[in-house]
């Protein structure tokens, strides 16, 4: 078995979709890519260890993880909560900047049964 590499952890994520509540999915139109960068051990913070991250404003997404299928967890929350709180409110209980992020959203993706 090869060791995990550098290049591996760095790796994109590809989302096509993100369970959501009732039987829906989130579904992405074309897939989400996303990229992790490591976040490097802070050495005037005692106990700050390295991370990954992830972070993409325009969908009000940034999360962070000790390894990849922690990360995938934290990215796959955001989307989930932020299609609760900004996507499925509407538009005038919304401010501007929040407002963006529906918009943003419901460009790139909607919520299917199933």
């Amino acid at each position: 078995m090869n060791p995990i590499t550098e290049t591996d952890v760095l790796a994109p994520f590809e989302i096509w979709e993100v369970p959501f509540d009732d039987g829906k999915t989130i579904k992405f139109h074309e897939p989400l890519v996303l990229t992790p960068t490591w976040m490097p051990h802070d050495p005037d913070e005692p106990g700050d260890e390295e991370y990954l991250d992830v972070i993409y404003p325009e969908l009000a997404i940034d999360v962070y993880g000790e390894n990849r299928e922690e990360l995938l967890e934290a990215v796959h929350f955001a989307i989930f909560m932020a299609w609760k709180k900004f996507v499925q409110v509407p538009d005038d209980r919304l401010i501007p900047a929040t407002k963006k992020i529906q918009q943003n959203y419901l460009a790139i993706a909607e919520a299917i049964d199933g």
